[in-house]
């Protein structure tokens, strides 16, 4: 038996709802926004979880790795951050912070 979750339709236009669907058809989706973001497999295919389903897929499946939604999930050329355990957009610039010095009098 294959570890991981079978992946089922494109659903990429159901933006951040849970991925889940028994039987694999818009009729049966979970209508519930999503609060995880999943590495299905180790070629990034990925999806999203509501907290009941993602309990189901932990019980059910092994996954390559999770974590709770961010603001850069799904966004266009966002890239799986392991070590922070995140989806970051490569163009994200560091904050730059400026101080101004003034002499102190005598």
């Amino acid at each position: 038996m294959q570890p991981f979750a079978p992946l089922g339709r494109d659903v990429r236009l159901r933006g951040r709802k849970c991925g889940h669907s028994p039987g694999d058809t818009p009729a049966n989706d979970c209508q519930n926004d999503a609060t995880w973001h999943i590495a299905w497999d180790t070629a990034m295919e990925n999806g999203y979880a509501c907290d009941p389903h993602m309990t189901v897929a932990r019980a059910q499946y092994v996954f390559v790795a999770a974590h709770r939604i961010g603001p850069d999930c799904g966004m266009p050329g966002a890239l799986w951050d392991f070590d922070n355990n995140r989806c970051t957009c490569p163009d994200e610039q560091p904050c730059l912070t400026t101080a101004a010095e003034e002499p102190i009098p005598a």
